[in-house]
Protein backbone atom coordinates (compact mmCIF):
# COMPACT_ATOMS: atom_id res chain seq x y z
CA UNK A 1 0.00 0.00 0.00
CA UNK A 2 2.69 2.40 0.93
CA UNK A 3 4.37 1.46 -2.37
CA UNK A 4 1.14 2.09 -4.69
CA UNK A 5 0.49 5.84 -2.35
CA UNK A 6 4.07 6.08 -3.36
CA UNK A 7 3.99 5.86 -6.79
CA UNK A 8 0.56 7.54 -7.02
CA UNK A 9 2.58 10.44 -5.80
CA UNK A 10 5.41 10.07 -8.35
CA UNK A 11 2.81 10.04 -11.02
CA UNK A 12 1.30 13.63 -9.76
CA UNK A 13 4.66 15.45 -9.50
CA UNK A 14 5.21 14.28 -12.93
CA UNK A 15 2.16 15.36 -14.33
CA UNK A 16 2.64 18.59 -13.06
CA UNK A 17 5.95 19.20 -14.28
CA UNK A 18 4.72 17.83 -17.86
CA UNK A 19 2.15 20.57 -17.72
CA UNK A 20 4.50 23.10 -16.71
CA UNK A 21 7.04 22.60 -19.26
CA UNK A 22 4.34 23.12 -21.77
CA UNK A 23 4.04 26.27 -21.12
CA UNK A 24 6.85 28.79 -21.47
CA UNK A 25 8.01 32.16 -20.79
CA UNK A 26 10.61 34.79 -22.62
CA UNK A 27 13.95 33.23 -23.23
CA UNK A 28 15.67 36.45 -24.93
CA UNK A 29 14.93 40.27 -24.80
CA UNK A 30 16.94 42.63 -27.03
CA UNK A 31 16.90 46.38 -26.87
CA UNK A 32 18.81 48.95 -28.97
CA UNK A 33 21.23 45.77 -29.88
CA UNK A 34 22.18 43.96 -26.79
CA UNK A 35 20.44 40.59 -25.92
CA UNK A 36 19.48 39.80 -21.89
CA UNK A 37 18.35 36.24 -20.43
CA UNK A 38 14.74 36.16 -19.43
CA UNK A 39 13.57 34.86 -15.86
CA UNK A 40 13.65 31.05 -15.12
CA UNK A 41 10.61 29.81 -13.39
CA UNK A 42 10.73 29.53 -9.52
CA UNK A 43 9.00 25.90 -10.59
CA UNK A 44 11.61 24.73 -13.24
CA UNK A 45 14.72 25.91 -12.36
CA UNK A 46 15.03 27.70 -9.26
CA UNK A 47 19.11 27.46 -8.53
CA UNK A 48 19.86 29.35 -12.21
CA UNK A 49 18.45 32.78 -11.84
CA UNK A 50 20.03 35.20 -13.70
CA UNK A 51 21.63 38.08 -12.19
CA UNK A 52 21.70 40.74 -15.28
CA UNK A 53 17.88 40.30 -17.12
CA UNK A 54 15.58 43.33 -16.79
CA UNK A 55 12.99 41.28 -16.84
CA UNK A 56 10.82 40.27 -13.21
CA UNK A 57 10.67 36.95 -12.19
CA UNK A 58 7.94 34.79 -12.07
CA UNK A 59 7.12 31.91 -9.90
CA UNK A 60 5.43 29.64 -11.86
CA UNK A 61 5.05 28.76 -16.05
CA UNK A 62 1.54 27.87 -15.36
CA UNK A 63 -0.83 30.62 -17.40
CA UNK A 64 -3.38 32.97 -15.49
CA UNK A 65 -7.05 31.92 -17.32
CA UNK A 66 -9.41 34.27 -18.09
CA UNK A 67 -11.96 33.71 -15.20
CA UNK A 68 -13.61 36.26 -13.44
CA UNK A 69 -10.87 35.52 -10.04
CA UNK A 70 -7.70 35.54 -12.26
CA UNK A 71 -8.09 38.50 -14.22
CA UNK A 72 -9.44 40.56 -10.65
CA UNK A 73 -5.84 38.54 -9.40
CA UNK A 74 -2.77 40.62 -8.98
CA UNK A 75 -1.02 38.19 -11.16
CA UNK A 76 -2.20 40.12 -13.74
CA UNK A 77 0.25 43.05 -13.24
CA UNK A 78 3.37 41.62 -14.02
CA UNK A 79 2.69 37.77 -13.90
CA UNK A 80 2.66 35.22 -11.40
CA UNK A 81 3.65 36.31 -8.33
CA UNK A 82 6.72 38.38 -9.91
CA UNK A 83 9.86 39.99 -7.66
CA UNK A 84 9.35 43.37 -6.96
CA UNK A 85 12.25 44.29 -9.39
CA UNK A 86 14.85 42.88 -12.38
CA UNK A 87 18.38 43.00 -11.59
CA UNK A 88 19.02 44.87 -14.32
CA UNK A 89 17.10 47.91 -16.41
CA UNK A 90 17.48 47.85 -20.51
CA UNK A 91 18.54 51.25 -22.33
CA UNK A 92 16.06 51.24 -25.11
CA UNK A 93 15.98 54.22 -27.85
CA UNK A 94 12.55 55.64 -28.50
CA UNK A 95 11.08 54.49 -31.87
CA UNK A 96 13.42 51.58 -31.97
CA UNK A 97 11.87 48.03 -32.03
CA UNK A 98 12.89 45.44 -28.67
CA UNK A 99 12.06 42.23 -29.50
CA UNK A 100 10.90 39.13 -27.22
CA UNK A 101 11.97 35.57 -27.94
CA UNK A 102 9.98 32.51 -25.76
CA UNK A 103 10.52 28.93 -25.50
CA UNK A 104 8.92 26.31 -22.92
CA UNK A 105 9.64 25.03 -19.95
CA UNK A 106 11.83 22.37 -21.14
CA UNK A 107 13.77 24.67 -23.12
CA UNK A 108 11.88 24.11 -26.43
CA UNK A 109 10.57 26.12 -28.94
CA UNK A 110 7.02 27.92 -28.25
CA UNK A 111 3.69 24.85 -27.81
CA UNK A 112 1.19 27.50 -28.94
CA UNK A 113 0.42 29.57 -32.02
CA UNK A 114 -3.37 30.63 -31.42
CA UNK A 115 -3.79 34.27 -30.47
CA UNK A 116 -2.48 37.60 -30.23
CA UNK A 117 0.23 39.50 -28.77
CA UNK A 118 -0.29 42.65 -26.91
CA UNK A 119 2.24 45.01 -25.08
CA UNK A 120 1.91 47.81 -22.64
CA UNK A 121 4.08 50.12 -21.08
CA UNK A 122 3.64 51.68 -17.76
CA UNK A 123 5.76 54.83 -16.62
CA UNK A 124 7.79 54.74 -13.67
CA UNK A 125 10.02 56.84 -11.38
CA UNK A 126 12.77 54.59 -10.94
CA UNK A 127 12.16 51.22 -13.53
CA UNK A 128 13.61 49.07 -10.31
CA UNK A 129 11.44 50.26 -7.53
CA UNK A 130 8.16 50.50 -10.04
CA UNK A 131 5.49 48.41 -9.11
CA UNK A 132 1.80 49.81 -10.10
CA UNK A 133 -0.55 49.75 -7.51
CA UNK A 134 -3.98 47.39 -8.52
CA UNK A 135 -6.62 49.42 -9.83
CA UNK A 136 -4.08 52.53 -10.80
CA UNK A 137 -4.81 53.25 -14.31
CA UNK A 138 -1.56 54.05 -15.60
CA UNK A 139 -0.83 50.80 -18.22
CA UNK A 140 -1.14 52.43 -22.05
CA UNK A 141 -1.33 50.27 -25.32
CA UNK A 142 1.20 50.19 -27.45
CA UNK A 143 1.24 47.28 -29.71
CA UNK A 144 -1.08 44.24 -31.06
CA UNK A 145 -0.45 41.48 -33.06
CA UNK A 146 -3.25 39.27 -33.93
CA UNK A 147 -3.58 36.84 -37.71
CA UNK A 148 -2.80 37.83 -40.83
CA UNK A 149 -5.14 37.35 -43.91
CA UNK A 150 -4.41 33.81 -44.50
CA UNK A 151 -5.81 33.08 -40.64
CA UNK A 152 -2.20 32.75 -39.21
CA UNK A 153 -1.29 34.06 -35.91
CA UNK A 154 1.60 36.06 -34.69
CA UNK A 155 2.45 32.87 -31.96
CA UNK A 156 2.59 31.04 -34.87
CA UNK A 157 6.13 32.82 -35.50
CA UNK A 158 6.90 32.26 -31.55
CA UNK A 159 6.38 28.10 -32.71
CA UNK A 160 8.81 28.81 -35.48
CA UNK A 161 11.30 29.75 -33.10
CA UNK A 162 11.34 33.51 -33.92
CA UNK A 163 10.95 36.66 -32.25
CA UNK A 164 8.13 39.27 -31.99
CA UNK A 165 9.44 42.72 -32.59
CA UNK A 166 7.27 45.74 -30.94
CA UNK A 167 8.27 49.34 -31.74
CA UNK A 168 8.64 51.57 -28.92
CA UNK A 169 6.95 55.54 -29.46
CA UNK A 170 9.04 57.53 -30.59
CA UNK A 171 6.67 60.01 -29.45
CA UNK A 172 6.49 59.60 -25.83
CA UNK A 173 8.97 61.53 -22.74
CA UNK A 174 12.34 60.06 -21.85
CA UNK A 175 12.73 58.21 -18.62
CA UNK A 176 11.99 54.84 -17.08
CA UNK A 177 9.20 52.44 -17.79
CA UNK A 178 7.78 48.81 -17.41
CA UNK A 179 7.03 46.90 -20.29
CA UNK A 180 4.31 44.41 -19.85
CA UNK A 181 4.68 41.61 -22.59
CA UNK A 182 1.21 39.96 -22.75
CA UNK A 183 0.57 36.22 -25.02
CA UNK A 184 -2.83 35.37 -24.51
CA UNK A 185 -3.50 31.96 -25.84
CA UNK A 186 -7.07 30.78 -27.24
CA UNK A 187 -6.80 27.59 -28.17
CA UNK A 188 -9.41 26.68 -25.48
CA UNK A 189 -11.42 30.08 -25.47
CA UNK A 190 -14.39 28.42 -26.94
CA UNK A 191 -15.18 27.78 -23.08
CA UNK A 192 -16.13 31.24 -21.20
CA UNK A 193 -13.03 31.89 -18.62
CA UNK A 194 -10.11 29.56 -20.78
CA UNK A 195 -8.73 32.17 -22.24
CA UNK A 196 -4.54 31.82 -21.12
CA UNK A 197 -2.65 35.09 -20.01
CA UNK A 198 1.81 34.75 -20.27
CA UNK A 199 2.69 38.01 -18.71
CA UNK A 200 5.92 39.59 -17.98
CA UNK A 201 7.58 43.19 -17.17
CA UNK A 202 10.26 44.08 -18.09
CA UNK A 203 12.28 47.13 -16.73
CA UNK A 204 13.40 50.11 -19.26
CA UNK A 205 15.53 53.59 -19.51
CA UNK A 206 13.90 55.09 -23.41
CA UNK A 207 16.38 57.80 -24.21
CA UNK A 208 15.76 60.31 -27.55
CA UNK A 209 11.78 60.63 -27.24
CA UNK A 210 10.42 63.26 -28.85
CA UNK A 211 7.51 63.57 -26.42
CA UNK A 212 7.00 66.01 -23.56
CA UNK A 213 5.83 65.70 -20.01
CA UNK A 214 2.23 66.39 -21.40
CA UNK A 215 2.67 63.91 -24.43
CA UNK A 216 0.81 60.99 -22.66
CA UNK A 217 -1.95 63.09 -21.03
CA UNK A 218 -4.49 61.69 -24.90
CA UNK A 219 -3.53 57.84 -23.71
CA UNK A 220 -6.04 55.61 -22.75
CA UNK A 221 -4.78 54.63 -19.31
CA UNK A 222 -5.99 50.74 -17.59
CA UNK A 223 -5.15 49.14 -14.57
CA UNK A 224 -3.68 45.40 -14.09
CA UNK A 225 -5.98 43.89 -12.91
CA UNK A 226 -8.80 45.32 -14.17
CA UNK A 227 -8.66 45.89 -17.41
CA UNK A 228 -10.05 43.06 -18.92
CA UNK A 229 -13.60 40.67 -18.47
CA UNK A 230 -14.29 37.49 -18.30
CA UNK A 231 -16.79 37.39 -21.34
CA UNK A 232 -14.89 40.39 -23.54
CA UNK A 233 -15.03 39.39 -27.22
CA UNK A 234 -11.22 38.96 -27.49
CA UNK A 235 -11.28 36.53 -24.71
CA UNK A 236 -14.11 34.19 -25.12
CA UNK A 237 -14.14 33.33 -28.57
CA UNK A 238 -17.43 30.60 -28.90
CA UNK A 239 -16.76 30.40 -32.63
CA UNK A 240 -12.78 30.33 -33.14
CA UNK A 241 -13.08 27.10 -34.90
CA UNK A 242 -15.90 27.97 -37.16
CA UNK A 243 -13.79 29.92 -40.16
CA UNK A 244 -11.99 26.57 -41.92
CA UNK A 245 -8.66 28.60 -40.42
CA UNK A 246 -9.04 31.25 -42.24
CA UNK A 247 -8.75 34.73 -41.28
CA UNK A 248 -11.71 36.71 -39.29
CA UNK A 249 -12.62 40.12 -37.73
CA UNK A 250 -10.76 39.88 -33.93
CA UNK A 251 -11.60 42.38 -31.10
CA UNK A 252 -8.11 43.08 -29.24
CA UNK A 253 -8.84 43.05 -25.50
CA UNK A 254 -8.25 46.07 -23.64
CA UNK A 255 -7.88 49.62 -24.71
CA UNK A 256 -6.87 51.45 -28.83
CA UNK A 257 -3.13 51.56 -29.02
CA UNK A 258 -1.26 54.83 -28.24
CA UNK A 259 -1.64 57.31 -30.97
CA UNK A 260 -3.97 55.06 -33.29
CA UNK A 261 -7.96 55.44 -33.74
CA UNK A 262 -9.88 52.67 -32.33
CA UNK A 263 -11.10 50.03 -34.47
CA UNK A 264 -12.04 46.19 -34.42
CA UNK A 265 -8.82 44.33 -36.11
CA UNK A 266 -9.63 42.55 -38.92
CA UNK A 267 -6.99 40.70 -41.13
CA UNK A 268 -4.51 42.56 -42.83
CA UNK A 269 -1.60 41.74 -45.57
CA UNK A 270 1.56 40.39 -45.14
CA UNK A 271 5.10 40.39 -46.33
CA UNK A 272 5.36 37.05 -46.65
CA UNK A 273 2.84 34.13 -46.35
CA UNK A 274 4.68 32.82 -43.51
CA UNK A 275 5.21 35.74 -41.08
CA UNK A 276 1.72 37.28 -39.43
CA UNK A 277 1.70 41.09 -39.07
CA UNK A 278 -0.34 43.05 -37.05
CA UNK A 279 -3.83 43.29 -37.44
CA UNK A 280 -4.19 46.67 -35.79
CA UNK A 281 -3.97 49.80 -37.99
CA UNK A 282 -0.81 51.97 -36.33
CA UNK A 283 1.82 48.80 -36.51
CA UNK A 284 3.26 45.95 -38.09
CA UNK A 285 4.80 42.95 -36.67
CA UNK A 286 8.30 42.42 -36.72
CA UNK A 287 9.61 39.30 -36.48
CA UNK A 288 13.58 38.86 -35.82
CA UNK A 289 15.27 35.25 -36.77
CA UNK A 290 15.33 32.37 -35.24
CA UNK A 291 17.30 31.47 -32.42
CA UNK A 292 18.42 27.58 -32.00
CA UNK A 293 16.78 26.49 -29.10
CA UNK A 294 18.70 23.95 -26.92
CA UNK A 295 16.58 21.59 -27.36
CA UNK A 296 13.79 21.78 -30.05
CA UNK A 297 11.21 19.79 -28.91
CA UNK A 298 7.11 20.76 -28.97
CA UNK A 299 5.27 20.33 -25.72
CA UNK A 300 1.48 20.04 -25.95
CA UNK A 301 -1.10 20.77 -24.15
CA UNK A 302 -3.95 18.26 -23.79
CA UNK A 303 -7.41 20.91 -25.08
CA UNK A 304 -9.99 21.37 -22.31
CA UNK A 305 -13.57 19.58 -23.26
CA UNK A 306 -15.81 21.98 -25.18
CA UNK A 307 -19.02 22.44 -24.24
CA UNK A 308 -20.39 23.34 -27.91
CA UNK A 309 -19.86 19.70 -29.34
CA UNK A 310 -16.98 20.91 -31.94
CA UNK A 311 -14.25 18.77 -30.15
CA UNK A 312 -13.04 17.12 -32.85
CA UNK A 313 -12.33 20.31 -34.92
CA UNK A 314 -10.67 21.88 -32.48
CA UNK A 315 -8.52 18.51 -31.59
CA UNK A 316 -7.62 18.57 -35.56
CA UNK A 317 -6.69 21.92 -35.33
CA UNK A 318 -4.36 21.54 -32.48
CA UNK A 319 -2.70 18.12 -33.36
CA UNK A 320 -1.68 20.74 -36.47
CA UNK A 321 -1.13 23.73 -34.98
CA UNK A 322 1.45 22.12 -32.17
CA UNK A 323 3.08 18.69 -33.68
CA UNK A 324 3.48 20.30 -37.18
CA UNK A 325 4.99 23.68 -37.18
CA UNK A 326 5.45 23.63 -40.83
CA UNK A 327 3.51 26.56 -42.61
CA UNK A 328 0.02 25.29 -42.55
CA UNK A 329 -2.32 27.60 -45.10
Amino acid sequence: MKSATLNQYSLLILAVTGMTRAHGTIDIFTADGVSYPGPESMDVDPESLPSDSPVRQIYTLEPILSTVMDLASPNMTCGPAPASSAPATASVTAGSTISFHYRSGNNGVWPHDVGPVITYMYRCTSADACMPSAGEEGWFKIDQQGMDEKGVWAQTAMMHNESIGVVIPSNIPDGDYLVRHEVVTLQNAVNRGQAEFYVSCTQVHVKGGSGGSGSLAGAEMVAFPGAYAEDDAGLYVPDLYDHDGKAFPYAFPGPAIFGATPAIAVASPSPSSRVPTTVSTATTATHTASVPPSTPVLASCTPRKQSNGRASVQQQRLVQGRLNPASLR
